[in-house]
């Protein structure tokens, strides 16, 4: 499949005007226009990123109210239990929430996680009931899940438990009637930032608990520096979520990341040490992304959640490294168990005939494990650029996971061809269900002919949104460094993406790495010479040879070595002129 390329428009004038005011290069000005920041005095707070810009946590609602039961339950000395979900963001929001209200004086406070593939997403009525009659929970509180708990509130009424509910799902045509709802969303909110993850909420509403056990507007000194060193897990699990890396949840990933390395949770540092990374030279959301989400989901996957808040949470050194080293195992159990069902899933589009003219993908199989389809529902979407729903057949309720393609709404795609599901939630990009194995083939059916009505051509095709094109000149330390200022970067704050026309190869592109995957390639352009890398395509750079000459898209990074710094492109794509004369721009 062919990737299209696209340059988003752009006013010549704005950007010189942005790039004068705020002492910019014109391309970083591009960048930040493109991304919403008009003015000079937007561009010093957006590259300052500083925490005053986050929102006072009582003008989200029901934060107020919840976290004035929350401490009106800590000096009575009622028992509290945080109910959370099993993936990173319920995880950390979680082990966030209970250090919270212990630092804060909870006597009785401990945290509820169900499993996956025994109990499911969200809130049930037996783990509610157990926690009741068996545990004699006082107020529930849940993390990152509920808001389509609306049994299960009316259930809580009837046990005599107080139930707040905090989450940041998609809210559907009815609102549970809990005690308190917690959300970005909900109707008739002014809030002013809707896409905050799961551990984004209780975070504020963590805050808002530590300013009434201050001074009603701030909070003591120890509970503010507890504030400070949770933003760690705020950013682990905003980055993991996949939500949007703007407005707030920029402020909060940049500022986490950076606590990272002087983090006092002793279960974080055990995990960064079998996960590999140096914390001291700093942390980025590709190692969140792709080392710490993966080994504390690994836990809810394969075995139990509350084991990857135990380890956040534990205090005693030998229990960290014990659970550390077992959350990597599971993560390598994973790997192996994703693969395999990853090889499956295609086996069976094969077996239909391909993409073809589909316009969702819908594959499940008895015996697949229902902790991993979410992982292989993200790689069948990236491999065929379509919603996909992967699907654990069983002769119970039978759970299903979704992803989605850029721009396309999954959630209200689900939502349209709902007859027959169980339960199904989540949001635009990713979401899950439960159906019986007999309703497989007629929701795969709906699935397919919702996703071909409502896909759009754009929809459709691989393409790269590219951010400026500018001549290889323009590439230089200073504005590499300002656009280094833009991090953290993921999605709603991608990487950004430049365009160099006609550059030359300077020489033959060279293989390095075990496996030889790895392409290292110098660029020159009138008198700029930039060394460029590029992963996982070397049969393409194959073709090329020195003296040759090609268009690229390419990440600016400054590449440190030996005390120097210097620029290094990293190269997303490439054409030759040839190609460039009949692939789609």
């Amino acid at each position: 499949m062919s990737t299209r390329w696209m340059t988003r428009p752009f006013d010549r004038d704005r950007v010189q005007t942005l790039a004068r005011e705020a002492g910019l290069s014109p391309m970083v000005a591009q960048l930040l226009l493109n991304r919403g920041v008009n003015e000079a005095c937007e561009a010093k707070s957006f590259l300052e990123g500083k925490l005053a810009g986050l929102h006072d946590p009582s003008t989200l609602p029901g934060a107020t109210d919840a976290a004035e039961r929350l401490s009106a339950a800590i000096l009575k000395g009622r028992k509290i239990v945080v109910y959370g979900d099993y993936d990173v963001d319920g995880v950390c929001g979680t082990s966030l929430l209970w250090s919270c209200l212990k630092l804060a004086g909870a006597k009785d406070v401990s945290y509820y996680i169900p499993h996956r593939v025994e109990e499911g997403y969200g809130v049930n009525a037996e783990a509610l009931t157990m926690l009741v009659n068996e545990r004699g929970a006082e107020l529930v509180i849940t993390v990152d899940c509920g808001i389509s708990a609306v049994a299960e509130a009316k259930l809580a009424k009837s046990l005599g438990v107080e139930l707040i509910i905090t989450d940041h799902h998609t809210i559907g045509k009815d609102l549970p009637e809990a005690d308190v709802l917690v959300h970005p969303r909900l109707p008739g909110s002014t809030y002013p930032f809707g896409d905050l993850c799961g551990c984004g909420v209780a975070f504020k509403v963590a805050w808002q608990v530590c300013k009434n056990f201050g001074d009603g507007k701030r909070a003591s000194p120890h509970l503010r520096d507890f504030l400070m060193q949770s933003l760690t897990f705020v950013a682990m699990a905003t980055v993991a979520d996949v939500v949007p890396l703007a407005g707030e949840n920029r402020l909060l990933v940049k500022h986490g990341l950076i606590g990272i390395g002087n983090s006092s949770s002793i279960g974080l540092k055990a995990l960064l040490k079998t996960s590999g990374i140096d914390a001291s030279r700093g942390v980025n959301t590709g190692q969140v992304g792709f080392k710490l989400g993966p080994r504390i989901n690994a836990a809810g996957r394969l075995e139990r959640a509350m084991l990857a808040v135990e380890l956040l949470t534990t205090d005693d050194q030998l229990r960290a490294d014990e659970i550390a080293l077992s959350l990597d195992e599971y993560n390598t159990q994973r790997q192996v168990t994703e693969k395999s069902i990853v090889a499956e899933a295609h086996a069976i589009i094969d077996a239909q005939g391909g993409l073809g003219e589909r316009g969702g993908i819908v594959v499940g199989k008895a015996g697949w494990h229902p902790g991993v389809i979410g992982i292989v529902a993200s790689r069948i979407a990236e491999i065929y650029h379509r919603p996909t729903v992967v699907v654990a057949l069983n002769d119970g309720a039978s759970q299903g996971s979704a992803r989605s393609v850029p721009g396309f709404n999954l959630y209200d795609a689900i939502s349209a061809c709902s007859e027959g599901l169980l339960a199904f939630g989540g949001h635009s990009a990713a979401a899950g269900l439960k159906m019986l194995h007999t309703s497989f083939e007629a929701f795969a059916e709906r699935f397919d002919a919702q996703c071909r009505s409502s896909l759009t051509a754009e929809q459709r095709q691989k393409s790269i949104m590219i951010d400026a094109e500018v001549p290889l000149a323009a590439v230089t330390i200073r504005a590499v460094e300002d656009i280094e200022k833009m991090q953290p970067f993921g999605m709603g704050n991608p990487n950004p993406l430049i365009s160099i026309s006609n550059v030359r190869l300077i020489a033959d592109p060279k293989f390095v790495g075990q496996d030889g995957k790895t392409v290292q390639v110098r660029f020159g352009q009138d008198q700029t010479v930039v060394q460029g890398v590029a992963f996982n395509m070397p049969e393409r750079w194959r073709k090329l040879s020195q003296g040759m000459t090609c268009s690229i898209v390419a990440t600016p990074q400054v590449n440190e070595y030996n005390g120097r710094r210097n620029v290094q492109l990293l190269i997303k794509d490439f054409k030759t002129e040839e190609e460039s004369h009949v692939a789609p721009d």
